[in-house]
């Protein structure tokens, strides 16, 4: 069976990061200061953050511009050892 072809992305892209957390523990201003201190300034209305909480856990979605492909690892590197962190997506 073939695989498919990776798709192939311009920079700078628009994506969504999904930070899931304990709740009351993973503090959403912590992940926005970690987003513009390796990204930078976002567009305007980037720093509003979705929030949907389920039991124990909650999960925080931010919209961010990654300005080239090398500029998302150390972003998710540094959200890891946020307190409170569980995964990303």
């Amino acid at each position: 069976m073939e695989s498919c072809p990776r798709p192939e992305i311009t920079y700078p892209t628009r994506v969504p990061l999904k930070v899931i957390g304990k709740a009351g523990v993973l503090e959403p201003a912590r992940v926005e200061a970690l987003i513009l201190e390796h990204l930078g300034p976002q567009a305007a209305g980037d720093g509003i953050h979705a929030a949907h909480e389920h039991g124990a856990y909650i999960a925080y979605t931010f919209w961010v511009t990654l300005p080239s492909e090398q500029a998302e690892r150390p972003l998710r590197e540094a959200i890891l050892a946020l307190p409170g962190y569980v995964m990303q997506l």
